[in-house]
């Protein structure tokens, strides 16, 4: 093909093919995919309907940037073999890039659903619900990752910003605080606990959190900034 290059790539019943310019030395990223993908396609003249097989084509497609294609392989994936939490979570993934959130939403359940150990799914299971605003759903999720990894600091923190955002400052604080306690460095948490002690009116309690910031970040950081500055403005109050 003259000119600019163009690739158009699509999924078959058995297979996958793609088309390339006469420009790809040119371009080699795209020269690069279609070499990964005809290695793939190879393995599917014998192994049409394996959805491992097409699990990879999605990944090779997710590394260039193909969101639509990946989605299109990762289907087929589950339609093969439902009980595939990888693929569902990149689903989830993706469609959460694309702002889709009742189709990530789905998507992270189904990986829940075969894969009720694992935490991370859990957590953004979480995530995407609090985005919906159904908060209560999203505290479950939550809730359900820490069964899985008490230690799991993100959803530790993210259960608090659901309380916080219920209404329920005395659970909100008491998550972030749990945060801290398994990572002391976990900046984040500091930030949600100064503000809804803030929010809540409990100066003194939030000054000493802000001067354990500034110990413990330093003048010059973010977050040692930030506290500082705070600091400032609470003064002797």
């Amino acid at each position: 093909m003259k000119g600019a290059m163009k690739c158009v790539a699509w999924l078959l019943t058995v297979g996958l093919w793609a088309c390339g310019g006469d420009d790809d030395a040119a371009n080699p990223a795209p020269s690069q995919m279609s070499r990964e993908l005809a290695g793939v396609r190879r393995t599917m003249e014998t192994q049409p309907n394996s959805p491992i097989l097409y699990y990879q084509i999605g990944q090779i497609y997710e590394r260039y940037a193909m969101t639509d294609s990946a989605l299109a392989a990762y289907d087929r994936s589950v339609l093969l073999h439902e009980a595939f939490p990888e693929a569902h979570q990149r689903r989830g993934d993706l469609h959460f890039q694309q702002q889709e959130l009742t189709m990530a939403a789905g998507a992270y359940e189904q990986a829940s659903r075969f894969a009720p150990g694992d935490a991370s799914i859990h957590n953004n299971r979480g995530f995407i619900y609090r985005q919906m605003g159904r908060l209560a759903e999203a505290a479950s999720a939550y809730e359900q990752a820490l069964v899985c990894d008490s230690t799991f600091v993100e959803a530790i923190n993210n259960l608090g910003q659901v309380h916080r955002e219920s209404g329920d400052t005395t659970a909100a604080i008491a998550s972030f605080r749990r945060a801290l306690i398994v990572d002391a460095d976990f900046r984040q948490a500091y930030i949600n606990l100064t503000g809804t002690l803030k929010e809540s009116g409990q100066v003194e309690a939030e000054r000493a959190v802000l001067e354990s910031m500034v110990t413990r970040f330093g003048v010059g950081s973010r977050e040692g900034d930030f506290a500082a500055s705070r600091l400032a403005e609470l003064g002797d109050a």
